[in-house]
């Protein structure tokens, strides 16, 4: 006989209390909003240790684990990865040294997929809309930035001159600032032309990026106001 199939959901003890996630999502839809939109710039503009940006890094997946944590499987899984994320910054800052780019991509990547799949499964999860969900989906949008950003780095880090910036070839030094705010042009579908992708790669994950930051407004509106119309005809 096939043994039973793990069930997505399991009994835990580990939930957080729900004013502590929604605490926790709120802090995250800020933290992210002060890193993409006042501390990447500052540092572009005035350079200076990365050791902030790890350390907001840090942040915003303790930040997600509090908002998210419960009895879904995914949440330990995301969990261990985010440890050795950390885990790998701290190591790097000890030692500056160690060539260890590729790694720290390939897991912040793969933080930021779970956290964005399990902050969508709150959003679209059955019940009334509150301001927890809609920050909710405030927080999935940007972690979708976030975990292009982490795409086209690890592009550029495989690839080297996989970019364009202003018509120039750009190493994997030039262009990591700037694939933050790349991200974010690419979801909005703004297209300003600064920097351009020329390796199929870059280029695949450019238009993946593009067809996502479309679909989901719409696909999230029209979800959430069924949402409420269920709602109030139940109740």
């Amino acid at each position: 006989m096939n043994a039973p199939a793990r069930p997505l959901l399991r009994p835990s003890k580990r939930v957080v209390p729900a004013s502590l996630a929604d605490r926790a999502l709120t802090m995250l839809v800020v933290l992210i909003l002060i890193d993409v939109f006042l501390l990447a710039p500052l540092a572009e503009l005035y350079g200076g240790s990365h050791a902030w940006s790890d350390l907001v890094f840090s942040a915003v997946l303790v930040l997600g684990a509090l908002a998210i944590w419960g009895d879904l499987w995914l949440t330990d899984v995301f969990v261990a990865t985010g440890i050795i994320s950390i885990a790998i910054r701290i190591a790097i800052i000890l030692n500056p040294e160690l060539q260890l780019r590729t790694w720290d991509a390939s897991f912040a990547a793969v933080n930021f997929l779970l956290l964005t799949l399990l902050g969508l499964r709150r959003v679209f999860a059955p019940g009334r809309i509150n301001l927890h969900r809609i920050l909710g989906a405030i927080a999935v949008y940007l972690l979708m930035g976030l975990l292009f950003g982490q795409i086209f780095r690890l592009i550029a880090c495989q690839f080297p001159q996989a970019f364009l910036m202003l018509g120039q070839p750009a190493s994997y030094e030039q262009i990591v600032p700037h694939l933050s705010y790349f991200s974010f042009v690419a979801l909005t579908t703004l297209g300003f032309g600064d920097i351009t992708p020329i390796h199929p790669f870059a280029k695949s994950f450019t238009l993946l990026a593009a067809v996502i930051g479309t679909l989901y407004p719409a696909v999230l509106i029209g979800r959430l106001v069924s949402q409420e119309l269920i709602h109030n005809q139940s109740s």
